[in-house]
């Protein structure tokens, strides 16, 4: 009985070794090719509001922002999700048309008394002639099933999407290692954003002639995310913590020539929806907490104490008519707190303000459907670097589709600033030498045409209204106003 029982335990583990081999029959025959186009047109008018171009309150200048701008990227995927398989993403990156004559004014200098520069004026396919070597590794990446498990591994460069639009949006080398146990998924993450060697300066009397060393620096995040997906509800939770200890080494140095920092932000949230008969409601908190450990002795540590939160409900009345509401908070500077940092942070470089805007937005916080050059008008100007902290706003939202080839999406957003103090930058944007809250409002018209199945173009028409925060003391800003177009072709 004995050596029964050892026998057949002996071909069932066979049997499991042998798994993979018999898996590699079927994932070795699949291939699949997809790309994605898309083309962007941008008008808008008076886009100053005395801020983003150097605050000028003149009102003589060429102020209508306009262009073109085009993207496309192709994938090769081969094998199966299943088993095996291995993606490499190529991506001409989005473009202006004709940026090579795309020239601003800088600082002066005497080699260059005018002033005059050129944005990316070489190697961007928009350039005239078009030869031009733009092409990119997007992504490349093993996915793999491990045999006999629910248990799918990510490795390499490859899209971290977390957190929705208030949190990680960004394309990273890294490794994702997902559990499936229906209808709950847990995945743990980890990316790398900065690994090498850095010269760092040795601490003698006479600095620019001392001797160099080298140390080494990484930039880790690491995380865990949870999901629920039920009919009627999902719920969700996440937990990051960064490990940045040269994030700013080229921005500052302290006395002994070190990075000025080490930066270790963590994010916990938690979110989820609920879905009763024509009624939907949706909405995630995420608390952006950790310490900024300064280098310096003499400094003091900053902490981390910043939040953001969003809320949506969705009634649909009938077939092809809806009606909503929206409220999103984003924590903002208080500059009566020197040792916090209460703006809510996203991570560095990501790219969820391309999606903040999604379906809401046309020209404030923008929208990636109809605007891919810029991602809002915070960002429209190099010298504003805001993140979506700062904000909150209050959203109406109406939807009619009166046939399936179409949809009409009307929006108006009410606009304010959270940040706050008596010294320093008061407002998240816009004048700084007053504490000011109210932003102005926005309303605007998204219309979402399907040409072909594979084939849609949107059109956003907007007007935005400055409020306060935007007052000059000789000119107050004009309202804005713009009409944005983005056409896709996925095949």
């Amino acid at each position: 009985m004995k050596k029964f029982l050892v026998v057949v335990g002996a071909v069932v583990l066979l049997a499991a070794m042998a798994s993979p081999s018999f898996a590699q029959t079927e994932w070795v025959k699949q291939f699949k090719a997809t790309s994605l186009f898309q083309m962007w047109s941008v008008w808008i008018n008076k886009p100053d509001f005395n801020n983003n171009y150097g605050k000028s309150s003149a009102s003589s200048n060429d102020l209508t922002k306009r262009g073109l701008h085009q993207r496309i990227n192709f994938y090769l995927d081969w094998g199966d999700a299943k088993y095996v398989r291995g993606v490499i993403g190529f991506e001409a990156d989005s473009t202006n048309w004709g940026e090579k004559e795309n020239y601003h004014y800088h600082s002066t200098s005497s080699t260059n008394p005018n002033g005059l520069v050129t944005n990316n004026p070489s190697a961007k396919m928009g350039q005239a002639g078009t030869d031009q070597v733009q092409l990119e590794i997007k992504h490349a990446y093993l996915q793999a099933t491990i045999p006999n498990t629910p248990v799918m591994v990510t490795y390499g460069l490859q899209g971290m999407n977390f957190g929705g639009r208030l949190f990680q949006s960004r394309d990273l080398p890294g490794l994702v290692v997902e559990a499936n146990f229906a209808p709950h998924k847990i995945r743990a993450i980890w990316w790398r954003e900065q690994e090498g060697y850095l010269s760092e300066q040795a601490a003698v009397t006479s600095g620019y002639n001392s001797p160099l060393r080298n140390y080494y620096h990484v930039n880790d995040t690491y995380g865990l995310t949870y999901d629920l997906t039920q009919k009627l509800f999902n719920v969700s939770a996440l937990f990051f913590f960064k490990n940045d200890l040269v994030g700013d080494a080229a921005s500052g140095f302290v006395a002994n020539v070190q990075p000025t920092y080490r930066d270790q932000p963590w994010w916990i949230g938690v979110g989820g929806g609920f879905r009763p008969g024509n009624l939907a409601i949706s909405g995630q908190f995420i608390y952006n907490g950790g310490k900024r450990d300064l280098i310096d002795p003499a400094a003091q540590d900053l902490d981390y104490t910043a939040w953001a939160a969003e809320i949506l409900a969705t009634y649909q009345i009938g077939p092809g008519l809806s009606v909503a509401v929206e409220g999103f908070y984003g924590t903002g500077n208080d500059t009566n707190k020197t040792d916090k940092i209460s703006m809510y942070q996203v991570p560095a470089g990501s790219e969820c303000y391309a999606n903040f805007g999604l379906g809401r937005s046309v020209l404030f916080f923008m929208n990636f459907s109809q605007l891919g050059g810029a991602h809002n008008l915070t960002n429209t100007n190099n010298a504003t670097v805001v993140t979506l902290g700062g904000y909150w706003y209050a959203r109406l939202n109406a939807q009619y589709a009166p046939a399936k080839w179409v949809n009409l999406s009307f929006n108006y957003l009410y606009l304010n600033d959270t940040s706050s103090g008596s010294t320093g930058t008061f407002n998240s944007i816009g004048r700084t030498d007053s504490d000011k809250t109210f932003v102005g409002h926005e309303i605007n018209l998204i219309t979402t045409l399907r040409i072909y199945q594979n084939f849609t173009w949107n059109i956003g028409i907007a007007a935005l209204i400055p409020g306060e925060i935007f007052d000059h003391p000789d000119k107050k800003a004009d309202t804005m106003y713009g009409i944005n177009t983005g056409m896709q072709l996925a095949f």
